[in-house]
C-alpha cells in the first residue's frame, strides 16, 4: 500500500510540477482525477 501511494505521489509530481511524465503516468493521474469529477457532476445532474 505504501508503494502505491509513493507511486501516485511521484506521478502527480511528474505530471503537474516537472512536466516530464510518460504516457502511463499521465493516464494514471488523469484517471484518478476523472473519477471524483464525474461523481460530482453526475450527483449534481441528478438533483436538477
Amino acid at each position: 500500500m505504501k508503494t502505491k501511494i509513493q507511486t501516485i505521489k511521484a506521478d502527480l509530481y511528474n505530471v503537474f510540477v516537472l512536466g516530464n511524465a510518460n504516457n502511463l503516468q499521465m493516464a494514471r493521474v488523469y484517471f484518478l482525477l476523472t473519477i471524483p469529477a464525474l461523481t460530482v457532476l453526475l450527483a449534481i445532474g441528478n438533483f436538477k
